[in-house]
């Protein structure tokens, strides 16, 4: 801690001492530390119970701004984006505007900074110094001095919306200030919505672009603007056009990126949702988000507290595990909104939270604040405060659970393909297990396609194929290669109950009986994966030495056991051809309460085996 303060001030001295033309200030008030000893745990509601932490902290971020000079008002503390982010040219850092105003317009029984004249000198050199920032044309920069870019800009109207939301009837702040943050906040959302690069940008990066659905709709609820409002209404009819693969997932670098869907994404169509008062606007948005449920409804198998992804398809971040009951107090994402009843499938229950308010407010009791060092703070912890986030009763949960594809139906072959890229989804349900198939172009070197899921009825995921890994994917590694070969495209023929498929753009059910599905493994090989009633058979034809990886998700390392021609898994059998030599290679990667557990069959020219259940 002290050594992040240190180097928060030597780094604000370094930006006062690089500016030219430094100009005396008057010194601004430094915001006092709160009392705990007059305030007690009663006074927060139990929505409140993670906001003692935040209270504790925010003298520290506040009283760490740049104090004099022209970069007077910029934020120090690398307590939201990386150390490295903290440059004078950066938007992005500037966000923790949402935590100051939050506090200095915000009347709670509890909150000393209600008000505070020090606060607000310190938001008010901050607004100064965002707006000074900002390109003539309304653009912010991140990565360079004037390097305009989407994510700087779009950003900062989501969260400039929440600021001058909680401005409009909050305690003032100076009246000419006020009005350039509000201009500056319309020309930010203006740039976005008609500049041509923004929305070429967007269409790789698509929850950068989606920001300004909430910053739009943020804006217009306090100011009512006939141009803004036509220009965003264009944008949202052209959504599935521009962001949205008919798959369902949001484009991330042109595929699925589960971090990012799940996360950002979801925020920026929470706070449109919230902040809209069109009924046909609010039924666009829930669609959109209805199609990425029914998405990863096919792609999350439950596992234990949460959900197992088919992960190897992300383009962007890497998460193998979706959590459904995290242990925050508050989630800085989305909640399931009310109008997409799939979502609750995924989300912690009302009675899990109240639990753990219950466990929190006896924690305080003991121990009070009890809040710990300052870790991060960012403005997420504030964006949806005035939100209703309802979450699901458990019996809610379980009813949408119930209507997860492979909890409702024991037999299935499901098709999605996308209409940007020649990539295909395959997703087979059998009464001893489902498994998700990937095919296609790859975009990012990190993807890997072939079989990427493996679930069982008793035992949960068995099998997960890892991003960006050479021993932990699924696939066929040749001996001496340096990827296997599902890293790079899978270019698969299918065929169901011997008759072939063409892939079509969209999503449907295919035709009933045995899916088999080949493609060539490099020159010379090929691979054949048989979806049978109990079981799936692989066949390999390579030239040469290979071996075959199986990633499997085991409870224990002494789980996945060999014996002569033949793994066993719990009800997992896989067994291989003779003349193939197995081994057991432990990981340290952890899926969920499993761990990775890789089985590798090497071969010579040919191999077969089949995945199997008792």
């Amino acid at each position: 801690m002290i050594a992040k303060l240190l180097h928060a001030w030597l780094l604000a001295a370094a930006l006062i001492l690089g500016g030219v033309g430094v100009a005396a200030a008057a010194p601004m008030p430094k915001v006092a530390p709160p009392d705990f000893s007059k305030i007690k745990p009663a006074d927060f509601s139990d929505a409140e119970l993670d906001m003692p932490y935040l209270l504790a902290h925010l003298h520290t971020v506040a009283n760490a701004i740049v104090e004099q000079g022209e970069r007077r008002g910029l934020f120090t503390l690398p307590v939201w984006r990386n150390e490295k982010d903290v440059r004078f040219y950066n938007a992005r850092i500037m966000e923790n505007h949402l935590a100051l105003a939050w506090f200095y317009c915000t009347r709670r029984p509890w909150n000393v900074y209600y008000a505070d004249p020090a606060l607000r000198a310190r938001l008010e050199a901050v607004l100064e110094y965002w707006c000074g920032m900002q390109h003539q044309d309304g653009r912010f920069s991140e990565y360079s001095d004037g390097g305009w870019n989407l994510p700087a800009t779009a950003f900062a109207t989501k969260f400039m919306g929440e600021t001058l939301h909680l401005l409009k009837d909050g305690p003032p702040i100076d009246a000419a200030l006020h009005a350039r943050v509000i201009e500056a906040d319309r020309r930010a959302i203006m740039a976005v919505l008609t500049r041509e690069d923004m929305l070429a940008h967007g269409r790789n990066f698509a929850n950068q672009y989606s920001n300004v659905w909430s910053g739009a709709l943020a804006y217009l609820a306090l100011y009512p603007d006939a141009e803004m409002e036509r220009l965003l209404r264009a944008r949202v009819a052209e959504h599935d056009q521009h962001f949205q693969s008919p798959v369902g997932y949001f484009y991330e670098m042109q595929g699925c990126d589960w971090s990012y869907n799940l996360g950002t994404e979801h925020t920026n169509h929470e706070s449109a949702l919230h902040f809209s008062a069109d009924p046909a606007l609010d039924e666009v948005f829930a669609g959109q988000m209805r199609l990425f449920y029914e998405w990863l409804s096919y792609n999350a198998v439950f596992d234990g507290t949460g959900f197992v992804l088919n992960r190897a398809i992300e383009t962007r971040q890497r998460r193998p595990y979706l959590h459904r009951n995290p242990t925050g107090l508050y989630s800085m994402t989305a909640v399931p909104v009310a109008e997409v009843e799939l979502a609750r499938a995924f989300a912690t229950s009302r009675e899990e939270m109240e639990q753990r308010r219950r466990e929190a407010r006896a924690s305080y009791e003991k121990e009070w604040p009890g809040v710990g060092p300052l870790r991060d703070f960012t403005p997420y912890h504030f964006l949806a405060r005035s939100y209703e986030r309802p979450l699901p009763t458990g019996q809610e949960r379980q009813a949408a659970m119930a209507k997860l594809p492979w909890l409702a139906r024991d037999r299935f072959v499901h098709q999605r393909v996308d209409s940007r890229h020649p990539i295909q989804y395959h997703f087979v349900r059998r009464p001893t297990y489902y498994a998700a198939f990937n095919s296609g172009k790859v975009l990012r070197s990190q993807q890997r396609y072939g079989l990427g899921l493996l679930w069982h009825p008793a035992m949960g995921a068995v099998l997960q194929s890892q991003t960006g890994s050479k021993d932990e994917a699924w696939g066929t590694l040749a001996e001496g290669a340096e990827q296997v070969f599902e890293a790079k495209d899978v270019k698969a023929a299918l065929t169901v109950a011997g008759q072939p498929v063409v892939p079509e753009a969209g999503n449907r059910d295919l035709a009933e009986g045995e899916l088999a599905i080949e493609y060539p493994l490099g020159e010379g090989g090929r691979k054949r994966v048989v979806f049978e009633d109990d079981g799936i058979v692989v066949e390999i034809s390579c030239p040469g030495a290979f071996t075959e990886n199986l990633p499997l998700l085991a409870r224990g390392t002494g789980e996945l056991k060999l014996e002569g021609q033949e793994a066993t898994l719990g009800s997992l059998r896989v067994s291989f051809s003779e003349g193939a030599e197995a081994r057991i290679a432990p990981t340290r990667t952890r899926v969920g309460a499993k761990t990775l557990q890789v089985l590798q069959l090497s071969g010579r020219d040919t191999l077969r085996y089949r995945l199997g259940f008792n």
